[in-house]
C-alpha cells in the first residue's frame, strides 16, 4: 500500500503530487458512492412497505446461536469496577484484579512533552490525551509528592491540600489537553486520571443511542426506527413461528445479524424483503447441520441432519403461508434471493469436524439450492470471529475452510454466487462490551451490527449491485499474543511501584467508601461484634490488605501470635454421645450430654487429669481409623488438612482444652482464632470454641455449597479482649467427626482439627 510518504519521495513537488491524489481518491469515492445502490450511510427508513406489485425478496439466515442473535440490546454494566490511566510509563496495560476487591482497567496516558524545560522553574507542562470519551478525575503525585497545583487547559483540576469537591472533566478521545503542574518539590509529579463515569459498553443502547452508530437505527425523538419494507420470521424457535417487521426490538432482547443484513437489503430492493431466521444454538455442520451430500455417520442417531431438516421445513412452512406471514401481502409471490450462513463454533469440537468443514460447508450450499431449485443461488458466509486477530488455531483452520469456500480460485464453481467475509476486524474486546462470553462475541451488538451489514453489501455485490463500504473509525492494530513479551522481574517490580498510586490512593480509597463495605470495615477495626455471627473470618478488611499487598506493602498480612499451639500438649478426650443422629445423615454438630463430671469440661477450675483425660499433640483426626491427611493435595495455610494427624479422634465427639500464655493485645491490632483442617466445602463441621469458660464462637453446620476456601473461626473481639490481660488463657474448642458425603453417602469416619492465634495490624483507613 502506498502512503503519502511515500509518494512524497517519488516527486519534485510532493505537495502537489499529494494534493492531486487526493483529489483523485475523493473524486473516484464520490463517484462510488454516487452510483452504489446502498451508500456507505444508510439513510433513515420510512414507514412504507415494499413495493408489492413485485415478488417478495425472501432470504434465508442460518447457523447457530450467533445467527439466532446475542448481541445485547440494553442492560451493559462496565466489565470494570475502576477504570485508570497513568502518565508514568512504567505502568502495564491491561486488566487489574484485586481479589476480593474487583477487576480494574489500568492503562498508560497519552503524554507529549515539549522539547525544551524551563529549569528554573517549578513548574512542568506538557499535554495529554485519552483514548476512550468520558468524564475523569485527576491526581497528582503520591503522598508527600502530591502537595501540588495542577491545571487543564487553564483550568485548575487538582490542589493539594485540597480546598473544594474534587473537579470532573468531560475529556475527547483525539483531542490534546495542555497540562500544567506547579507548587511542587523535588521532580514533577506523575499523574493518573480516574474514570467516573463507568457507563456499559457495547449494547445497542450504547452503541447507537449515545455512540452515535449506525444512525439509521434511530429516529429523531430516540426510538428505534422500523422498517416496514423488511419483515422477520423467525421459523426455528418459535412453535408455529413468528414475526415482525424489522427493529432493534424484532429479535427480543437481543439482536443477531438479521438486523444490519435487513437494512442493507431493505436499501438495495424496491420488494418487500421477508428474512427467514432458521437458526438453533449450540448446532454443529459436521453432525446437527449435516447436509445430505455428506451421507451419515450414524444411521440410527435421531439428531444427526435434523437441523437440517428442521431448517428446510421452517423455510417451506413460512412460504406455504406468506400470504399470513407479510403484512399486506397481495399474492404478488416471491423469490428465493440469497442464503446467508453464520457458524462454525460447535464444530471446533473434534479434529474430524474442523478437518470436513470445508467440504461439509459445500455440501450445504449445493444442497440449499438443490432443496429450494435455484442452482445458482447467492450465499454469503461469515466467518468464525473468536478473538479477533487472536484467534486460537483451533478456529482459524475453520475461518481458513470457510474463507475457502468464497475463493474463486479453490472453488471456481462458485465463483460470482459465493462470497465468505472475514468479520475478525468486527471482534469487540471484553471491556468495550456488556458481558464476557467469548464464544457469543462478548454479547458485543457491534459485532453483530457489522456481521450483518457486511453479509447484506456481500450479498448485494452477488447480485449485481453496488454497495459502498461502510465507514468505521479506525481502531488500534491487535498485538498478537505471541508477540507480547513477558515482563523481568525488574520490570514487574517498576509496574507495581507504578501502580502503587493508583492502587491505594484510588482503588484502595474507593473500597473504604464504598457503602457496600464501608461498615464492616469500621466495625472491624473498631473490634465490634456483628450482629450476626459467621464462620468465616475472611471479612471487608480482607481486601482492603490484598489492595497493599498489589501495591508491594504486606505490613497488613495476618500472622502468628502467641503460643506454638502446634508443639503444646492439649488435654482432650473423645466419646460417642447418647444422642445419635443417623450416621449418613450431617451435619453432625449439636447439644450433647457430656459424660458424669464433665459438664463444665471448658471452664478454666476445670480439672481434666483427673477427669481421665489424655494428653496428645495437634492436628487430631483419622482418615478410616488412620492418622492420614484428609487431602493431600490441599496445601492451604488456613487449612492444614493436608498435614497427617499425630493424635487419633477416636470417637464422635472430640473435646480440647489448654492453658497458654500469651502476649499483650497491641492497639491498632486485630486478633483471631483459626479452626484447621476442614475448610472444604462438603468436608468440615461444627465447632465451639470458649475462652476463659466464655463462649467465644459457635458453628452448628460445616462448610456448605460454594461457601469453601475460606479460613475459619473466630475473632477476639473488644469483649473478650480483656480475657488476655492477664497474660493465660484456657482455651477449649469441640468438634464432630463426619461420616458421610452429601454425593457419595456414606463414608468412614473422617475429621481433622488444630487451632491457632494470629495478628493484623490494621491498614490505615484514610
Amino acid at each position: 500500500m502506498f502512503t503519502l510518504e511515500h509518494l512524497n519521495k517519488m516527486s519534485n513537488n510532493p505537495s502537489r503530487v499529494c494534493s492531486r491524489v487526493a483529489v483523485a481518491v475523493f473524486l473516484a469515492l464520490f463517484a462510488l458512492c454516487a452510483e452504489a445502490q446502498v451508500p456507505a450511510r444508510l439513510s433513515d427508513p420510512n414507514a412504507e412497505p415494499g413495493n408489492a406489485g413485485k415478488p417478495v425478496k425472501v432470504y434465508i439466515l442460518a447457523g447457530q446461536s450467533n445467527m439466532v442473535g446475542m448481541g445485547d440490546l440494553g442492560g451493559a454494566r462496565n466489565v470494570y469496577t475502576g477504570v485508570y490511566l497513568s502518565s508514568d510509563p512504567a505502568v502495564p496495560d491491561g486488566p487489574l484484579q484485586i481479589y476480593r476487591v474487583g477487576n480494574f482497567k489500568v492503562s498508560k496516558l497519552l503524554v507529549y512533552l515539549p522539547d525544551g524545560t524551563e529549569a528554573d522553574k517549578p513548574i512542568a507542562k506538557g499535554q495529554l490525551e485519552v483514548l476512550q470519551r468520558g468524564v475523569y478525575q485527576l491526581h497528582c503525585g503520591f503522598r508527600e509528592n502530591s502537595h501540588c497545583v495542577m491545571e487543564l487547559d487553564g483550568k485548575e483540576v487538582y490542589r493539594r491540600p485540597v480546598l473544594d469537591e474534587p473537579v470532573h472533566v468531560t475529556l475527547e478521545p483525539g483531542t490534546r489537553y495542555a497540562f500544567e503542574i506547579t507548587a511542587f518539590k523535588g521532580d514533577p509529579p506523575r499523574f493518573w486520571l480516574e474514570k467516573v463515569d463507568l457507563l456499559g459498553n457495547g449494547d445497542l443502547e450504547a452503541v447507537a443511542k449515545r455512540e452515535g452508530k449506525f444512525p439509521w437505527l434511530v429516529d429523531g425523538e430516540g426510538n428505534w426506527t422500523v422498517r416496514r419494507d423488511v419483515y422477520v420470521q423467525e421459523a426455528r424457535l418459535a412453535k408455529d413461528g413468528k414475526g415482525s417487521p424489522l427493529s432493534a426490538t424484532s429479535n427480543g432482547k437481543s439482536i443477531g445479524p438479521e438486523l444490519g443484513f435487513g437494512h442493507v437489503m431493505g436499501t438495495f430492493h424496491d420488494e418487500q424483503v421477508l428474512l427467514i431466521k432458521t437458526a438453533m444454538g449450540n448446532r454443529s455442520l459436521g453432525f446437527d447441520f449435516r447436509p445430505p451430500s455428506s451421507g451419515r455417520t450414524d444411521p440410527d442417531s435421531e439428531w444427526e441432519s435434523l437441523e437440517y431438516k428442521l431448517m428446510i421445513e421452517g423455510v417451506h412452512k413460512t412460504l406455504a403461508n406468506i400470504e399470513s406471514v407479510v403484512p399486506g401481502y397481495q399474492g404478488q409471490g416471491y423469490e428465493i434471493a440469497g442464503f446467508a450462513w453464520f457458524q462454525g463454533h460447535k464444530d471446533s469440537g473434534t479434529e474430524e469436524s474442523i478437518a470436513q468443514y470445508e467440504q461439509n460447508l459445500v455440501n450445504l450450499i449445493l444442497d440449499v439450492r438443490k432443496e429450494f431449485q435455484v442452482p445458482k443461488l447467492p450465499v454469503v458466509v461469515a466467518t468464525v470471529g473468536f478473538g479477533g486477530h487472536n484467534m486460537s488455531d483451533k478456529f482459524l483452520r475453520i475461518l481458513k475452510a470457510q474463507m475457502a469456500v468464497g475463493d474463486a480460485t479453490q472453488h471456481p464453481e462458485f465463483a460470482g454466487t459465493v462470497t465468505s467475509v472475514d468479520i475478525r476486524d468486527f471482534w469487540r474486546e471484553v471491556d468495550e462490551s456488556p458481558r464476557s462470553q467469548d464464544y457469543h462475541y462478548n454479547r458485543n451488538a457491534e459485532t453483530y451490527m457489522l456481521v450483518g451489514d457486511a453479509l447484506g453489501r456481500a450479498m448485494v455485490g452477488l447480485l449485481g449491485g453496488q454497495a459502498a463500504p461502510l465507514l468505521r473509525s479506525s481502531r488500534p492494530k491487535p498485538v498478537a499474543r505471541h508477540e507480547t513479551a513477558e515482563p523481568s522481574e525488574v520490570e514487574l517490580a517498576a509496574a507495581q511501584k507504578a501502580l502503587a498510586p493508583i492502587i491505594l490512593a484510588g482503588i484502595a480509597a474507593s473500597y473504604a467508601v464504598n457503602p457496600r463495605y464501608n461498615k464492616a470495615l469500621l466495625q472491624e477495626v473498631l473490634g465490634e461484634r456483628p450482629q450476626r455471627a459467621n464462620q468465616f473470618v475472611r471479612g471487608a478488611m480482607f481486601g482492603l490488605a490484598n489492595c497493599y499487598r498489589a501495591a508491594g506493602v504486606d505490613d497488613y498480612d495476618w500472622h502468628s501470635f502467641g503460643p506454638a499451639l502446634d508443639h503444646a500438649q492439649w488435654d482432650y478426650f473423645s466419646f460417642d454421645p447418647a444422642e445419635t443422629r443417623p450416621k449418613e445423615k450431617g451435619s453432625r454438630y449439636r447439644e450433647v450430654t457430656y459424660p458424669d463430671g464433665m459438664a463444665s469440661w471448658f471452664a478454666p477450675d476445670f480439672d481434666p487429669a483427673k477427669a481421665g483425660w489424655k494428653k496428645g499433640l495437634q492436628p487430631f483426626g483419622q482418615l478410616e481409623g488412620k492418622l492420614l491427611p484428609l487431602s493431600e493435595s490441599c496445601t492451604a495455610l488456613f487449612c492444614r488438612c493436608g498435614e497427617a494427624p499425630k493424635t487419633m479422634w477416636e470417637k464422635e465427639v472430640l473435646l480440647l482444652r489448654g492453658t497458654f500464655e500469651f502476649p499483650p493485645l497491641k492497639e491498632g491490632h486485630r486478633y483471631r482464632i483459626l479452626v484447621g483442617g476442614s475448610a472444604h466445602v462438603n468436608a468440615g463441621e461444627g465447632y465451639a470454641i470458649w475462652v476463659n469458660g466464655k463462649l467465644l464462637a459457635q458453628s452448628n453446620v460445616g462448610v456448605g455449597k460454594r461457601q469453601g476456601g475460606q479460613p475459619r473461626g473466630a475473632y477476639i473481639y473488644n469483649d473478650f479482649r480483656d480475657e488476655f490481660e492477664g497474660g493465660k488463657a484456657t482455651v477449649a474448642v469441640t468438634s464432630f467427626l463426619r461420616y458421610n458425603h452429601p454425593r457419595r453417602g456414606l463414608m468412614p469416619p473422617r475429621g481433622h482439627l488444630s487451632l491457632w492465634f494470629e495478628e493484623q495490624k490494621i491498614p490505615p483507613m484514610k
